[in-house]
């Protein structure tokens, strides 16, 4: 006769309890953790769509985190459409008078304002605009700052996919003398700081090469970096080694080996290395500071700069040049960022 322990469901509810709350409480940091994170983009966010400067978040009053349509469009003719409703002036109109000014907007803040006053959802609301971003486009000369930033950070990507994954290439699958004193040399340079590179790679950039004030003088300098090394070094690790041997046994030179072999299995790697290149060449700020001198070659960090002491007081239009500057690097990395994955966890197991 078997006994039946009273209290062995208790025991089986009391650990499924258990298990739920230590999974669960892993999301709830996470996500606060993810939260805390997204807050200042958010408000960033918010205030680039503002129609004026007061705070999202102020003292004594509801958060207005919801925007709504307002006053939306491109080109000329803001006030006509805040006093008419709307105005429309295409230039692939040929109907229109000689002398008319381009333009296209709508001004929706009555019909929506509305609507949400009805919900009761007025006093977390407000009337959203891409004033504040036309203005920065065409107020600052933030066209060629993107397209500088974007041309800088697509050569350094480039050469350092190159460089990087040739550089790694023997260190990881060949054997010659000094190897790893050559690859610990390479690793040291880590320790260093950027700042205290700054000025010998001045002096040599300027001095030397001759690349001050040029768009040359912010990708030459950065074509290599000891950490993409040290990570597709890694990334070639994972690889076995008797795939390398059958290639040279059928004849296939190293070059070879390297273009036709192993590139396609390191591509979690070099995305992985592109994201971390590009984000650090967009985002750089102390190199151009001192490489450029004429506007027209600013990036867009030193465009960004510029923009607070343009207007200031406005952070509209700040926070939208800011939003301007950032999503690029949110599309880069939504683009890559499973093979980012894929790549991180390679370099870790090599």
């Amino acid at each position: 006769m078997t006994t039946v322990n009273p209290n062995a469901g208790r025991l089986r509810r009391r650990k499924r309890l258990q298990k739920w709350f230590a999974n669960s409480g892993w999301y709830v940091i996470l996500i606060s953790f993810a939260l805390i994170t997204v807050i200042p983009f958010l408000w960033t966010a918010l205030m680039s769509v503002r129609p004026n400067s007061a705070s999202v978040f102020r003292p004594a009053r509801p958060p207005e985190i919801i925007p709504y349509p307002g006053l939306i469009g491109w080109g000329y003719g803001q006030r006509e459409a805040q006093a008419e409703g709307e105005y429309t002036a295409l230039p692939w109109d040929s109907s229109l008078p000689e002398g008319t000014q381009h333009g296209w907007w709508r001004n929706y803040t009555n019909t929506f304002a509305e609507v949400f006053q009805n919900v009761g959802l007025a006093q977390f609301s407000f009337p959203a605009t891409t004033v504040n971003y036309y203005r920065v486009w065409t107020d600052v000369n933030l066209p060629a700052y993107f397209f500088n930033s974007f041309v800088v950070a697509i050569s350094v990507v480039l050469l350092q996919l190159f460089t990087c994954s040739l550089a790694a290439y023997p260190l990881a699958k060949m054997r010659f003398r000094g190897r790893d004193a050559i690859f610990y040399l390479i690793l040291s340079t880590l320790i260093f700081p950027e700042q205290l590179t700054l000025i010998p790679s001045f002096i040599i950039s300027v001095n030397v090469l001759g690349l001050g004030n040029t768009l040359q003088g912010l990708i030459i300098p950065f074509g290599a970096n000891a950490f993409g090394i040290f990570l597709l070094r890694q990334t070639y690790q994972s690889i076995p080694d008797e795939l390398i041997e059958a290639a040279r046994i059928d004849g296939a030179s190293e070059m070879g080996i390297w273009w036709r072999i192993l590139l396609p299995l390191i591509r979690p790697g070099l995305a992985t290395l592109a994201i971390f290149s590009f984000i650090g060449s967009w985002n750089s700020f102390l190199w151009p500071l001192l490489m450029i001198r004429q506007e027209n070659l600013y990036t867009l960090p030193l465009g960004l700069a510029f923009l607070e002491g343009a207007f200031t007081g406005n952070l509209r239009t700040v926070a939208a040049g800011i939003i301007v500057a950032t999503v690029p690097i949110i599309i880069v990395f939504l683009m890559f960022q499973r093979q980012f994955v894929r790549g991180l966890s390679g370099a870790v197991k090599g």
